[in-house]
């Protein structure tokens, strides 16, 4: 290699280099260590190395445990939702730590999802807890008597909750018309199992939109493709079994329950 083509490469390198810098590093110097390891997450994520801003965020947690907003970001990301014991085990660390509140929720979540609804319920019973998931659109409560079985209080609930964030709202269609098809599906499948009308709360969104993707036939889709992908490595407790059949099984409910859409609306 020339000395002419390496001079080059060594420009190149340096320009990128300074621009990281520029841009990322150098506004941020002066802020916490912590916090600029999150701006450093995003920058991997908006790249596509989901892997590296999940390494950069785990870092951040064990050098620095009391920082609530690192777990939180992880949270939103984290990009191996199949290791649910290590997942867990994180926040369960950082909850241990701080008490947070909204720790406590996210875990609590998780616990729904593993059948565990007695220790998930303690750790949303404290005002600070339920602020926490209204503020961050998490009903979580509902999720969890869906978990039991209870379907007539698990909708109640759901209700209750956005009746709460929408005080002002004068119907169902005034509540829901602004969500997304990934967060309406609950009640809709709740009032499908139950034998109830869930025609009008489908009716909210459209069945199939030419303008966006956030409409109930892309929801089919992408639930048709993710099934034969499904995998479950770890559950909370160690063994997957458990975690990987509610998954299954509600994954074939909500493909059950769009295919009837499909049929009803198209």
């Amino acid at each position: 290699m020339s000395f002419s083509l390496l001079w080059k490469l060594g420009m190149v390198a340096l320009v990128v280099g300074t621009i990281f810098f520029l841009a990322y590093i150098y506004p941020n110097i002066k802020t916490p260590k912590w916090r600029r390891k999150i701006i450093s997450a995003k920058y991997l994520r908006d790249r596509q190395h989901f892997d590296l801003a999940d390494q950069v965020l785990e870092g951040a947690m064990k050098e620095f445990p009391a920082a609530t907003d690192v777990y939180h970001v992880y949270y939103q990301y984290y990009s191996t939702p199949e290791d649910m014991k290590k997942i867990y085990d994180i926040f369960a660390r950082g909850y241990e730590k701080t008490h947070d509140a909204g720790l406590g929720v996210v875990m609590a979540k998780m616990l729904v999802e593993e059948g565990d609804v007695a220790k998930a319920a303690e750790l949303i019973e404290s005002t600070e807890a339920q602020e926490y998931m209204l503020t961050h659109n998490m009903p979580i409560k509902a999720q969890l008597y869906y978990r039991q079985g209870n379907l007539e209080q698990a909708e109640k609930e759901y209700l209750d909750f956005y009746k709460k964030l929408y005080p002002e709202a004068q119907n169902e269609k005034e509540i829901f018309s602004d969500f997304q098809p990934e967060e309406l599906i609950f009640l809709a499948l709740i009032r499908w199992e139950l034998k109830k009308d869930w025609r009008s709360i489908v009716s909210c969104l459209p069945v199939k939109s030419i303008m966006e993707e956030d409409d109930w036939l892309s929801l089919y889709q992408k639930l048709k493709e993710d099934q034969p992908k499904l995998t479950v490595k770890t559950g909370i407790y160690g063994p997957a079994e458990n975690l990987l059949e509610f998954r299954k099984s509600e994954i074939e409910k909500k493909i059950a329950f769009l295919h009837d859409v499909m049929k009803a609306f198209m």
